[in-house]
């Protein structure tokens, strides 16, 4: 077990290394860049990665290479081959060193650095988020609470309009499911007595969750489906953590913890996942019939 002061310690290295990689992504936004496709989920999100997510990734593993030597941590990272050290070590770091790729090459808001430790159980002790854009850290170490740019983080702060908002990935607007599940949402908004459902898509996973928190009626889902897909580790981790300190709820689409360690994939398709800011709404997401 890492103690406090340990985890402290490895926490303050990842809010280091998140806010160099972000400052290196955002200082080449409107730079060339190479651009590739590789082999990931069903979206072309997913597919799509730069030589920027490939220097965020080694700048970040610079900060956090000492770290792992001394307390003989494993690593899961979403530019390299998973090494599976994460199923035998007692604690994995989980780097996404650009969520959000797509975004980020069509030059708009959406992207992050996304970093957490978790416990070989599938639990995050540690998340931290950078948004380079608006240059905002999160950062959180379980059972400590959530900080913002290194002070403590105010939840009273929030969008407080009588609307639903909903954040979700682009390509669920092409599912044949899409057009019955907005209107089983329309109708639950007007029994709610909201004034008007809002949809934002286009983010990536993280900036879709964090989003979430900005407003006082908010919700972000992915449904459960069998092709290969549906984010991947590094995508929920950070926020997962982020949610279970402000006590949001968040979990998958059973209703049950989200897990984040699954010995078969690093993908989350067979789980889907639910962020909200009231039970109230999470309970309706987990209803949907799709």
């Amino acid at each position: 077990m890492l103690n406090k002061r340990t985890l402290s310690a490895l926490c303050q290295s990842a809010v280091k290394a998140s806010i160099e990689a972000g400052q290196l992504i955002q200082s080449q936004v409107d730079q060339p860049y190479q651009q590739h496709e590789k082999e990931a989920g069903y979206s072309l999100a997913s597919q799509v990665v730069t030589e920027v997510d490939f220097k965020a990734q080694e700048l970040i593993l610079k900060h956090l290479r000492p770290g792992i030597a001394q307390y003989d941590l494993g690593l899961l990272t979403e530019e390299a081959a998973d090494d599976q050290t994460r199923l035998h070590k007692d604690y994995f770091w989980c780097i996404d060193p650009l969520d959000g790729t797509l975004p980020f090459t069509e030059q708009r808001p959406g992207y992050a650095v996304s970093i957490a430790l978790i416990s070989q159980s599938g639990d995050p002790v540690i998340g931290v988020v950078y948004i380079p854009d608006e240059d905002l850290c999160y950062s959180a170490v379980r059972g400590e609470g959530l900080a913002l740019n290194g002070q403590a983080f105010d939840p009273g702060k929030v969008d407080e309009d009588k609307k639903f908002h909903i954040y979700m990935d682009r390509s669920m607007q092409s599912g044949d499911y899409f057009d019955p599940l907005t209107e089983q949402i329309k109708q639950w908004a007007k029994a709610e007595n909201y004034g008007d459902v809002l949809y934002h898509i286009g983010f990536g996973a993280v900036r879709n969750a964090l989003s979430v928190m900005s407003h006082k009626h908010a919700g972000y889902f992915k449904f459960p489906r069998s092709q290969k897909g549906g984010g991947s580790i590094w995508d929920f981790a950070a926020t997962r953590l982020i949610f279970e300190e402000l006590g949001l709820p968040v979990s998958n689409m059973k209703g049950e913890k989200l897990h984040l360690n699954s010995p078969e994939t690093t993908f989350m398709h067979r789980q889907g996942v639910v962020y909200a800011t009231t039970e109230r709404i999470a309970e309706m997401v987990l209803r949907l019939e799709f």
